[in-house]
């Protein structure tokens, strides 16, 4: 039965040799890790994107004892709530790793190798995608508060369960999430939507149903046809119909090319 699972906040080597973790960023550090459990397990659980996350519910995120070595902090779930208990295990601990590891790998721009084999896992991914508050903008400076070894002291931060490796956070995603280059060049693309604002233009392409999704905004207000393309391909995406659009965009991308998002100028239906 799923009660309690620990993490584990693991720093060592990276651009420089661990010599200690400074306390400051160590504490800005597991402040954004406890940010990223809280906000991203109640949206697993009870199906809400939070903003503050001590409004998680059902559940709590409690230090446990530091192991000596390079430093390493233990983190632990406990579920405190009947229903959310029920949810946790149906998801199983596969189910609930493959969604940790999607939306903190999906948040440094790592998602695209990451295969979820959890059906249950896929569909919450389904679910979250399509909301109109999108998960991953909640977590961008949380995100950033974990990097603050890597920016700081040139270290690596491991979040870890057990053996297994949930994600890495290092100088490659440190550049991810603090840089932004928009490119000139357009280009047509043909993608399906996951999920769409209709007031702010905004949404996420993909690639096919399984794939990692792409943020996109609008270069300026969408035409009505646009828009309708876009919102018809959503609607067909939520049917388990993978209906795409051509869309000409241009890309947004990290200093070393990763992919962050696309500039969106049209977008028509491919049928």
């Amino acid at each position: 039965m799923l009660v309690e699972l620990v993490f584990h906040a693991n720093y060592t080597d990276g651009r420089n040799r661990f010599d200690g973790l400074d306390h400051y960023n160590g504490a800005v550090s597991l402040l954004g890790l406890s940010q990223i459990l809280l906000i991203s397990l109640n949206a697993f659980f009870n199906r809400d994107i939070i903003t503050q996350a001590p409004a998680a519910k059902g559940f709590r995120v409690v230090l446990g004892r530091s192991k000596e070595g390079s430093w390493d902090q233990a983190l632990h779930l406990i579920i405190t709530n009947k229903e959310v208990l029920a949810v946790a295990e149906d998801l199983g601990k596969s189910g609930l790793y493959d969604l940790l590891k999607w939306v903190m790998l999906s948040g440094v721009g790592l998602a695209g190798g990451l295969n979820v084999k959890n059906r249950k896992a896929k569909k919450i991914i389904r679910e979250l995608e399509q909301h109109n508050d999108d998960l991953h903008e909640k977590l961008d400076e949380a995100l950033k508060r974990v990097h603050s070894p890597v920016k700081h002291q040139g270290l690596t931060v491991h979040i870890m369960s057990g053996r297994k490796n949930l994600a890495s956070f290092n100088e490659e995603t440190l550049r991810y999430i603090e840089t932004e280059i928009v490119h000139d060049e357009q280009k047509t693309i043909v993608r399906g939507v996951s999920r769409f604002n209709a007031r702010t233009g905004t949404g996420r392409f993909i690639k096919d149903a399984d794939a990692a999704s792409v943020p996109f905004y609008p270069d300026e207000k969408l035409s009505k046809s646009s828009s309708r393309a876009l919102v018809d391909s959503l609607a067909y995406l939520t049917r388990d119909k993978f209906v795409p659009v051509k869309a000409v965009v241009s890309k947004v991308t990290s200093s070393d090319g990763h992919l962050k998002a696309y500039v969106l100028y049209t977008a028509s239906a491919t049928t």
